[in-house]
């Protein structure tokens, strides 16, 4: 499963508490589910959960738990576009706890897999999420009550 990484770098790579402390932010996979049809294609598709784990020793923080809930929608909308599009998903698939200093976020994630034979030969491709329109500017700074807090490149 190719999502919860890509998740991760986005993640330090937009926030600056995780640039200097990687390693408070955990990520573990619940138990998913195989969607499969008797088709005459072994395609798939997996259904797992995904939870982000924030440890901060100090008080909650307001600012990260902004940071981080607009970067995982920034993710969501390319990656997971259903999540934001469908009126069930968007009232389920994206919840989080803040319990004393600790943060956690669980999304329902899912990830496409193309089973291909042709020739005697299988290929097992792991397929994105279809592509936005082409009218969506995707944001390359953001700021946090007017001061840039972070700034990357695609």
């Amino acid at each position: 499963m190719q999502k919860p990484l890509q998740l991760k770098q986005r993640l330090i790579e937009q926030i600056p508490f995780f640039q200097s402390a990687p390693e408070k932010l955990v990520m573990t996979t619940g138990a998913g589910n195989v969607i499969a049809t008797s088709a005459s294609s072994l395609s798939f598709e997996y259904r797992y959960p995904l939870t982000l784990s924030v440890s901060n020793d100090n008080a909650p923080d307001e600012s990260l738990t902004d940071q981080m809930v607009v970067a995982i929608l920034d993710w969501l909308r390319v990656n997971q576009p259903e999540i934001l599009g469908n009126a069930t998903h968007r009232l389920t698939d994206f919840a989080f706890v803040q319990p004393g200093t600790a943060l956690s976020f669980t999304l329902q994630l899912t990830e496409r897999v193309q089973v291909a034979d042709e020739n005697g030969v299988r290929t097992i491709t792991h397929l994105p999420e279809p592509p936005l329109p082409e009218n969506v500017a995707l944001p390359r700074q953001v700021y946090l009550n007017g001061e840039l807090i972070s700034s990357w490149t695609e």
